[in-house]
C-alpha cells in the first residue's frame, strides 16, 4: 500500500511540475488502464492483493459521462486459500472541474462479479450482480493524456455455481485504490 502510494504522489508531482499550459479536452471518448490494490471481503476474511483494470467511456460535456470498468486481480490469499476475484461496472459518471488541469469525480452504477476461491481441497465459483461506487481525481498531463487517482468499491451477493464448499452464497465487498493513465480522443 505504501509503494503504491509513494508511486502514484511522486507520479503526480512530476506531471504537475512539467505540466504545459494548454487547453485540456474534456468531453468524447477515452480509454485506459490502472494497476489496482485490491481488498476482497471473503466469509469474515479480507484478502489483499494487486490487480489490473482496463477502463473507458465518454463524457457528453465537462460535467457528465459514462463509463465501463473491467479489472481481476492475481491470486490473493495465504497457504491455504487462494482467491481471484474481477468485475464488470457501468456507471455515471459526474465530473467536477477544479481547473484547466485538475478534475474531481464520482461514480456509481452496476457490477456483474465473479470470484473463484480454491483452498480445501474444492475450486469454487461465485458469480452475480451487484453496485459499486467511487471517486477520484484526474490530472490532463496534455491536452489528450491524462492520470487518476481513484477509489472503487464494489458489493455484491454472489451464488455459487456448484457449491463444493457447502457455501451457497457470498455477500462481498471489492475494495480498489488505483492509478490510471488514459488517452481522451
Amino acid at each position: 500500500m505504501k509503494k503504491l502510494s509513494l508511486v502514484a504522489g511522486s507520479l503526480l508531482s512530476v506531471l504537475v511540475a512539467s505540466q504545459a499550459v494548454a487547453a485540456t479536452d474534456t468531453t468524447g471518448f477515452y480509454v485506459g488502464g490502472a494497476l489496482n490494490r485490491v481488498t476482497v471481503d471473503v466469509v469474515d476474511d479480507a484478502e489483499t492483493g494487486t490487480g489490473f483494470g482496463v477502463y473507458g467511456g465518454y463524457n457528453f460535456n465537462e460535467w457528465f459521462g459514462l463509463e465501463a470498468n473491467l479489472f481481476a486481480t492475481g491470486d490473493l490469499g495465504d497457504e491455504n486459500v487462494d482467491v481471484a476475484a474481477g468485475a464488470l461496472t457501468f456507471t455515471p459518471k459526474f465530473t467536477l472541474q477544479i481547473n484547466d488541469m485538475f478534475s474531481a469525480y464520482a461514480k456509481a452504477g452496476v457490477a456483474s462479479m465473479a470470484m473463484n476461491i480454491d483452498g480445501f481441497g474444492a475450486d469454487e465459483d461465485f458469480t452475480g450482480f451487484g453496485w459499486t461506487y467511487g471517486v477520484g481525481i484526474n490530472a490532463a498531463v496534455t491536452e489528450h493524456l491524462n492520470v487518476r487517482l481513484s477509489y472503487d468499491v464494489t458489493s455484491g451477493d454472489l451464488d455459487a455455481d456448484r457449491s463444493y464448499l457447502n457455501i451457497k452464497d457470498i455477500d462481498t465487498d471489492i475494495k480498489q485504490l488505483a492509478i490510471g493513465v488514459h488517452y481522451q480522443f
